[in-house]
């Protein structure tokens, strides 16, 4: 501040700075004398004979307002197992989870913008936007803590899942499900790319305006996992959701490819989704003729027709490329031939949804792929651990679920007990408006006002001096 002041002129955006400094350090100043006098009460109140005081300790309290570094008693007591410990009665009342002392707010913070940003621009934008300074890789080890407790979560509803605990209270006569991969960069000599799983189930779309549908109950699972794995938290995330015992009709729309086919249901209806249908068409097929002729074959359900088109096709090829791409399509119509047709081409009648959500054709699983994995993972050169990007592929997967939250819902504090809130708010403000000093205090300068704001010219020292009561 006082560089800045030594200048001729300040601008508006440098006393922002200032006061945005000043109020981020008075916010410190009130949250640290909270505390202090909230650990006072918390001493006070104990049960003396189960608690024994042993001294202080200072601690520091990452927030969206900078750091709060103050000081709480420990205790000793005698847990019911019989084992010595030493507490916090502070940090029990707070539950601050072992995620580094990262306040909720600052966490959720920088959940959100992970979804959308780098490790290195989060840490850019928290350190320039709050009162807090933090490093890319600061950013980096908050997220793969969350990240970590995401799974434990996942391992426990799987648990839980298995032994019959888990159940969803969402009914739905009909369960709409895709599943795909994509493949993104690793930082793996012995790897160049892993594929993530991803997973969508939803019981019908809502009408939202004209031509406008959006799904409803949506439930998305990412990672990188093999497929029993990936099956079984699947299965337990769909049932943590839905009823799965009013479920009468399953539909699996996926890609064709063998793992997902092993993830599904015996009684599922599988079903080709129909874009990499008509891809595989179109990349196989170099002539518009004859992609033209496989799609109305298609169109018209007459699929053994189709085979003995494409086995007419592939005959009269002279260029063996051609011949190859031909017979790698054939194989991939064979391998999914129960699923060349929809489930509406099927003639398959779904029942009515009791909320009157609407029935439409399935499809929407390239869309998720690209705003819930690859857009954020997959380009700008990003190369990922199969850790770090397990869980960061968990966390955009609770977003894309509208559950964002989850992720730090264990952050929540229990909370301060409101009687005793109240005993100490009007001290903490006391302390934080008080003078420091002996004296009159702050006095508001009587003919002090901003000059030069309006030429954008910036203001005098003399008059920032005024103002700030220096």
């Amino acid at each position: 501040m006082e560089n800045i002041l030594n200048e001729n002129y300040i601008t508006f955006k440098d006393l922002e700075k200032i006061f945005y400094k000043k109020i981020c350090k008075l916010g410190q100043d009130m949250t640290k004398e909270f505390l202090e006098r909230y650990d006072e009460l918390l001493m006070k109140e104990r049960d003396r004979s189960a608690y024994r005081h042993k001294g202080k300790k200072a601690t520091t309290l990452k927030t969206v307002y900078g750091e709060v570094t103050y000081s709480r008693r420990i205790y000793q007591t005698i847990r019911e197992n019989g084992k010595k410990e030493f507490v916090f009665l502070l940090d029990e009342q707070l539950k601050i989870p072992g995620v580094g002392l990262i306040s909720q707010n600052m966490a959720e913070h920088m959940v959100s913008m992970i979804t959308e940003s780098s490790y290195r621009e989060v840490a850019k934008e928290i350190s320039e936007t709050t009162g807090q300074t933090i490093s890319a890789m600061g950013v980096w080890n908050v997220i793969q803590s969350l990240g970590e407790k995401v799974c434990e979560d996942e391992k426990e509803l799987v648990t839980a899942h298995k032994a019959g605990r888990v159940h969803g209270e969402t009914e739905t006569p009909v369960l709409f499900e895709e599943a795909d991969g994509v493949y993104v960069k690793l930082q793996r000599e012995d790897q160049e790319v892993g594929e993530i799983k991803v997973g969508l189930a939803y019981d019908g779309w809502k009408n939202q305006g004209k031509e406008r549908f959006e799904l409803d109950n949506k439930v998305v699972v990412a990672g990188f996992a093999g497929s029993k794995e990936f099956q079984e938290f699947r299965e337990a995330a769909i049932a943590d959701k839905y009823d799965t015992d009013e479920i009468e009709i399953r539909l699996m729309n996926a890609d064709g490819a063998e793992w997902i086919k092993n993830i599904c249901d015996r009684d599922t209806i599988f079903q080709l989704d129909p874009f990499h249908r008509n891809k595989a068409i179109k990349e196989n097929i170099p002539y518009p003729k004859a992609v033209k002729d496989v799609m109305e074959l298609l169109k018209n359900k007459d699929i053994e027709g189709m085979f003995d088109y494409l086995k007419m096709y592939k005959d009269s090829l002279s260029d063996d490329k051609e011949i190859e791409k031909a017979d790698r399509l054939i194989k991939y119509f064979v391998n999914n031939k129960e699923g060349l047709l929809s489930y509406t081409e099927k003639g398959i009648v779904l029942p009515d949804h009791p909320r009157g959500l609407v029935y439409r054709n399935m499809g929407t699983m390239e869309n998720h792929i690209w705003s819930t994995i690859a857009r954020r993972m997959k380009h700008n050169h990003a190369c990922w651990s199969i850790k770090g990007g397990n869980h960061l592929a968990k966390i955009l997967a609770k977003k894309c679920s509208g559950r964002l939250d989850d992720v730090t819902e264990k952050l929540k504090y229990r909370g301060f007990e409101p009687a005793k809130a109240e005993q100490i708010k009007e001290k903490v403000m006391s302390a934080a408006t008080a003078p420091k000093k002996d004296g009159k205090g702050y006095r508001y300068p009587m003919a002090g006002h901003l000059k030069k704001l309006d030429n954008c010219s910036g203001i005098t020292r003399r008059t920032l001096l005024g103002i700030i009561g220096v």
